[in-house]
């Protein structure tokens, strides 16, 4: 056996898949078939841009790291269509850090455009060893960087329109504003259920509504679900440009629908005392919540109430004897809802699944669209109920259409990497919280196991710590043709069906279930593209969504934070980097660097996930508790600068070097060492 053939891929060995460019300049490239990212250091990246398909050429053998390596061998597909940035009257500086290259403006391309203006470009010419980057400017954005300029420019960064176009307009005119006794036809009537919805206070579109009655033989469940599929069709514009954009995106001060309003928030939603067209799931459990039957079939239905997460809550905890009388009709419902949720939950324990109850921070703003306050949104018992009843039926629904043998976008979440689980292990067993019992190896990582390690820590100092070692070391979860069942949930077999409003997978899902039913005059064709490359592009819409709710929240911080300069503020370690140290602050919550360069004789190791100072000796770990100072804001590249005052608290009761030998320093970055926040696994 060849000497490299014993330490990792061999040298021959190439890999598909889109790369992601650090603003640092070095890459990471998601392999097509799954597994672990791949570090590309920055001169081996070539030409590729953001998103960019490409062909990497794997390193022989693995360095100290444990982290694959390579370099880009190929452009295969590029993603980039057009970008925005500065103008200095030659070229356009393009404002997304990710990308360094300057792109020429020819003199007849300029649209008029003058130096410092910010303008809207189309691509004409990649970079390339032969020849420059070339782009032709399309609009000039201005010159003044307002928030409503700042949600422009993260939509069109990742590639969502605002608008729809032509087409559209002229297809929503046959679109009716109510149902009609046409369309009501051959559907089981069950406007005399008493279904409510129960989103947030801002919701507009309400696309699940629920019902459960108690009987003597145990629970019966009925998730009504918005029949998008009847008003969207396979192939029209509507369709089309909703498989665009893939998923809705949610700003502070607005959503960015996937679907126009009049289907939205119109027709498809499932508003109070209007009649409404629904798929429906009905779901018998026994008094153990065990499933018994499931049940699935075209439905009118007649919402109660339009409730939120708040009022539900105030319920449950008999806070409000107004609302109660206000929704006297429907308490007994809801209390027989929460006992069969609690039911559920006990069995969702005892199966394994994983409880991740990340924060999610609420941007309040002002009356002007100025963010006031930043903060951990309230996580509710009516939250946790919700999502169990949209859980069961996302879970049934793939597995009826599983025994049908139908091809479907399946929701999955695969097991972590082996050496990913190793090196958790590794540092775990080292401050006393193993993952894996001595007899197991990483390769039998079970989501029981996870659950356990949480048990453990949840009420110790390290609690934080492990919940973001664990989170950094799971995989995304995606769509996929292919079942390989979902670890964070530990169900063999989940899809999304829920959410056809925002998600064109639901839409996909439901297509596909009425299908399976025998439904009859209407087409099964799921989505634009081939069933394996819908789910990929979806994956990728959700990411970019993702990234760009991400990018809009960084811009108000930065407008919040700009206002607090010299202000001190307690926060927690939330990452580290050969950079410095990023902190998150309790309130608001907002998050910064301080810079190694401000810490004397600053070191950062990655295996320990620990920083060292010289004046004064310290040693910074994630999860420590510390007091800074905002020193710096830069509005245009979101940034806040904090200087660090002192450590409060720290999560290690003994020193990191103490547990763990010291590996040599290594210059290259090891893995995302700024990993991106995922939100809970579902």
């Amino acid at each position: 056996m060849p000497k490299h053939a014993r330490h990792g891929p061999s040298r021959f060995e190439h890999v598909k898949g889109a790369i992601e460019i650090n603003p640092h300049g070095y890459g990471f490239l998601s392999p097509e078939q799954g597994g672990e990212d791949i570090f590309i250091p920055a001169p081996k990246l070539g030409s590729a841009l953001p998103g960019d398909t490409v062909l990497a050429r794997l390193k022989p053998g693995r360095p100290r790291s444990g982290h694959r390596e390579g370099s880009v061998v190929k452009i295969l597909e590029r993603k980039l269509r057009d970008l925005v940035g500065f103008f200095n009257g030659v070229y356009l500086v393009p404002r997304d850090e990710r990308i360094s290259v300057w792109f020429y403006v020819p003199p007849s391309k300029t649209l008029k455009a003058v130096a410092g203006d910010l303008v809207r470009a189309v691509i004409t010419s990649y970079p390339s060893a032969s020849g420059q980057a070339e782009a032709e400017i399309a609009e000039v954005l201005g010159k003044e960087l307002t928030v409503q300029l700042e949600s422009r420019i993260i939509l069109r960064q990742y590639g969502f329109p605002e608008e729809f176009s032509g087409p559209v307009e002229q297809e929503l005119g046959s679109i009716p504003e109510t149902v009609s006794k046409e369309d009501a036809r051959d559907r089981v009537d069950l406007s005399h259920v008493p279904f409510v919805t129960i989103d947030p206070v801002d919701a507009k579109d309400f696309d699940d509504a629920v019902c459960v009655n108690k009987f003597e033989w145990g629970y019966r469940l009925w998730v009504a679900i918005a029949d998008v599929s009847h008003y969207v069709r396979h192939g029209a514009q509507i369709d089309l440009q909703a498989f665009q954009r893939a998923t809705s995106v949610y700003f502070p001060d607005r959503a960015i629908p996937m679907l126009p309003a009049p289907i939205s928030s119109g027709v498809a939603s499932l508003r109070p005392g209007e009649d409404r067209l629904a798929m429906v799931a009905e779901l018998d459990f026994d008094p153990a919540a065990k499933s018994q039957r499931s049940k699935f079939y075209p439905a009118l239905i007649r919402s109660r109430f339009r409730m939120n997460y708040h009022e539900v809550q105030s319920i449950y905890d008999k806070s409000d004897p107004d609302l109660a009388a206000r929704y006297e009709p429907v308490l007994l419902m809801l209390d027989e809802a929460a006992e069969l949720v609690r039911a559920l939950n006990e069995n969702r324990r005892h199966r394994g699944a994983i409880d991740l109850d990340l924060p999610e921070a609420h941007i309040e703003l002002d009356e002007k669209g100025e963010p006031k306050d930043i903060f951990a949104y309230p996580r509710f018992f009516s939250h946790r109920l919700v999502e169990e009843l949209m859980l069961q039926a996302n879970q049934a629904v793939a597995e009826f259409l599983s025994r049908k043998k139908f091809a479907f976008p399946f929701r999955i979440h695969e097991p972590p990497a082996p050496d990913k689980i190793q090196e958790l292990n590794l540092f775990l067993s080292g401050l006393g919280f193993p993952l894996l019992a001595k007899d197991k190896g990483p390769h039998q990582v079970r989501p029981k196991d996870f659950q356990r390690l949480m048990q453990r820590a949840e009420k110790t100092t390290l609690s934080e710590l492990i919940s973001y070692l664990a989170l950094r070391a799971m995989m995304q979860a995606k769509y996929s043709v292919e079942n390989k069942g979902h670890f964070g949930l530990a169900l063999s077999h989940y899809c999304h069906f829920t959410s056809p409003i925002r998600r064109y997978p639901d839409l996909m899902v439901h297509r596909i279930l009425k299908q399976a039913l025998g439904v009859a005059g209407e087409g099964y064709e799921s989505a634009p593209a081939g069933l394996s490359e819908a789910c990929e592009h979806c994956s990728e819409r959700e990411r970019a969504a993702s990234n760009a709710e991400r990018g809009m929240a960084k811009v108000y911080q930065a407008k919040l934070m700009a206002g607090r300069l010299g202000e001190e503020f307690t926060g927690t370690i939330s990452g580290l980097s050969g950079d410095g140290i990023f902190v998150e602050l309790s309130r608001p919550m907002a998050e910064g660097l301080v810079p190694g360069s401000s810490l004397p004789g600053y070191d950062y190791n990655p295996r320990l996930h620990t920083a060292f100072t010289r004046s004064p000796r310290m040693e910074l770990h994630l999860g420590d508790r510390v007091l800074v100072e905002v020193e710096a804001v830069e509005l245009e590249r979101h940034t806040i600068n904090f200087r660090l005052i002192g450590l409060l608290e720290s999560a290690f009761k003994q020193p990191a070097a103490s547990i763990f030998p010291r590996p040599k320093k290594e210059h290259r970055p090891a893995a995302r060492e700024k990993p991106r926040k995922r939100k809970p696994m579902r």
